[in-house]
């Protein structure tokens, strides 16, 4: 959907530009986009009532193109609004969606609440007032994936929570409004009430999205039910057999719970089946002839065959769908075929560049994607050209921001850094967050030294001793001379996943009132969502890298890309082999489940949510800045080349899988 979207915003931008000498035109454009409404039912009713047809989605989004690509217009429009003086409700509602899209929030809310003033019978206006009082104003801090922490939206919480229980009276037994309240208590901190009312709505309405929702919840790190997450994610597929964000999801989990390959692979079929027309047949004999590699007692010889099926249609320019690639690749990587599998995704890497094309008509989120693929292949002269200077004059402070992040990652991974400390000091200025300036004195201009959780046999702990700061990934405060030996005998510095920060929270404490432990550090994506009162040692870090092909950096990566941007003098990186050891992770770091690639373990995450060899590449380029030194057996591994690298993952104990 993203290309046609993109697209649909060139022209739309071309047709906007030739009509601005025109006086008034651009208010009278917004003003079609607006009354173009009237002609399809509304979204919200469409919801509710199940009216909605393919001609209003298509309606929708080319509105929403329109009407940004006009943004001086619509505000324009926005002026010259007596809202008191409208008496059409619907009228209101196609304003405030337009303007919510704008993000133009406290408009929104003043014309929804004049709606529900005209219509406060009807229930839909009620949960259409919900939606705004949840992004009532400006104020909050927000996570934007490429930009990182910024302003976002405040919440009117409690207002919402009786809009929406004013709209269940209306209509008690309405499905839509029982699933939009159970997103509501979900997004603010009452999961299972929210899950229990998700679920609820999908029982007595068993509709695709509202089940991707529920799956979407279960799925949460602080929630983590796979195996429900899976079967929402499957009833979803069943439903709409061509969802491809029901197969993404359902893939994902089935590969995170019980790796069921064979039923993953029926539900690829399912999905590739309900595809278009051309090519079917052959799309589907293909997938007869790639089933034995998904057979619970499959053999390498079956995994090889396969694969040369695979390569031979590849070859006639026949090829499965993007997600079914993705599955296909999971499974060579789970079964250590680590060549195959990351020649394939650069052949996604390389479809993606030909769907997409280079023109973005200022569509931030089609320029990372096409960023993403460049580096990936490493065409990184051609992702500058790109993206610095700055390709288009954005229409927001959200839009420049992400295009100035994007061109400090591409610049990163030249091996400069100079355009991600700028980038990073000038979003600090705009947006203080607690514990920054704390954090910038611990390792600003310091020699620190970062030691991570493999055992790889280095017994450098005097040399890590002798670093300004310590920094490790999650907790260590108790040393037997062993543990001295190896890893050095103190923590400056703990970084957290979402996943581990509620649960040592009370630890961390203990530990900072005993002088063992200076700051916590959690990521920014879990700011939102941490339910504690913060203390003065916490700080959520405020962005990651933003050009990851398939997902972002690992825990040590974004521990080093985060100090980075405070200009530390020396980062020194020890017990860090890139997974190319014995085990995972050193004894005790993580539960027995976790210590190898296997059904429900959480060492999945660095196949399914990372990529191994870009993440060698990224740590490479950051050394090559200068700032970086890979100590024992992190620096051997960084001094391999990218075919080593490779060959020493096929060969590695630490990912090989455990036995079911």
């Amino acid at each position: 959907m993203l290309k046609p979207l993109v697209m649909g915003a060139e022209a739309a931008r071309n047709a906007v530009r030739g009509l601005r000498r025109i006086p008034g035109a651009d208010i009278a454009i917004a003003r079609g986009v607006v009354n173009s409404g009237r002609l399809v039912t509304p979204r919200i009713e469409a919801s509710v009532s199940h009216k909605g047809t393919p001609i209003g989605g298509f309606q929708e989004r080319a509105a929403t193109v329109l009407f940004e690509a006009n943004r001086a217009g619509a505000m324009k429009l926005l002026d010259q609004l007596d809202i008191q003086g409208i008496d059409d409700a619907a009228a209101l509602e196609r304003l405030a969606l337009r303007y919510m899209k704008l993000r133009e929030y406290e408009a929104a809310l003043t014309l929804r609440r004049h709606a529900v003033a005209l219509e406060p019978e009807n229930p839909l206006r009620w949960v259409a007032l919900a939606r705004s009082l949840q992004r009532a104003s400006w104020g909050a801090v927000s996570h934007d994936p490429v930009a990182g922490l910024g302003h976002g939206p405040v919440s009117e919480t409690e207002a919402a929570r009786e809009a929406l229980a004013t709209a269940q009276e209306l209509a008690p037994s309405n499905a839509y409004v029982i699933h939009e309240r159970g997103k509501l208590e979900f997004a603010r901190g009452d999961c299972q009430t929210g899950l229990d009312l998700m679920s609820q709505a999908v029982q007595l309405e068993p509709k695709a999205q509202w089940c991707t929702d529920l799956a979407a919840a279960y799925r949460k790190p602080h929630v983590a039910d796979l195996d429900k997450s899976l079967d929402a994610y499957e009833k979803a597929l069943e439903l709409r057999p061509s969802s491809p964000t029901a197969f993404r999801g359902l893939l994902l989990m089935g590969c995170r719970a019980d790796q069921d390959w064979a039923r993953l692979w029926r539900n690829a079929e399912l999905f590739e089946s309900a595809r278009k027309r051309r090519g079917r047949r052959a799309r589907m004999r293909l997938m007869s002839l790639l089933r034995p590699m998904f057979a619970a007692d499959t053999t390498d010889a079956q995994v090889s065959a396969s694969l040369v099926q695979l390569n031979i249609t590849l070859v006639k320019g026949q090829r499965l769908s993007w997600p079914t690639t993705s599955l296909i690749i999971y499974r060579l990587h789970f079964a250590q075929r680590m060549k195959a599998g990351f020649a394939l995704r650069r052949q996604l890497a390389e479809r993606t560049i030909a769907w997409l094309g280079t023109s973005s008509a200022g569509h931030s989120r089609h320029r990372q994607k096409l960023l993403s693929a460049l580096i990936y292949l490493e065409r990184y002269q051609q992702a500058q050209q790109l993206i610095d200077p700055m390709p288009w004059e954005p229409s927001s402070a959200a839009e420049r921001h992400r295009l100035e992040k994007m061109a400090a990652d591409v610049h990163l991974l030249r091996g400069r850094t100079t355009p991600l400390v700028d980038y990073a000091r000038a979003r600090a200025e705009e947006l203080p967050l607690p514990g920054e300036e704390k954090f910038r004195s611990l390792v600003g201009g310091k020699r620190v030294a970062l030691v991570g959780p493999a055992d790889t046999g280095d017994r450098l702990g005097a040399a890590i001793d002798d670093y300004d700061v310590i920094i490790r990934p999650r907790l260590m405060t108790e040393f037997t001379d062993d543990h001295i030996a190896r890893l050095g005998s103190r923590t400056d510095i703990s970084y957290f996943s979402g996943r581990d920060l509620t649960e040592f929270i009370p630890v961390a404490t203990t530990a900072v009132e005993r002088g063992e432990l200076q700051m916590v550090v959690g990521r920014g994506l879990s700011m939102s969502s941490f339910s504690h009162e913060s203390p003065a040692w916490l700080r959520f870090y405020r962005h990651d890298y933003s050009l990851g092909f398939h997902g972002p950096p690992m825990g040590i990566g974004r521990i080093l890309y985060d100090v980075l941007q405070f200009e530390p003098a020396e980062i020194g990186l020890f017990n860090i082999d890139f997974f190319t050891g014995q085990t995972a992770f050193g004894a005790g770091y993580r539960e027995a489940k976790d210590s190898g690639l296997g059904p429900y373990s959480i060492v999945n995450e660095i196949i399914l949510a990372h990529d191994l060899v870009f993440e060698h590449r990224l740590t490479k380029a950051i050394a090559a800045t200068g700032v970086l030194q890979g100590h024992g057996v992190a620096g051997e591994v960084l001094a391999l080349n990218e075919a080593q690298y490779l060959q020493k993952l096929e060969e590695s104990p630490a990912l090989r899988a455990q036995e079911r």
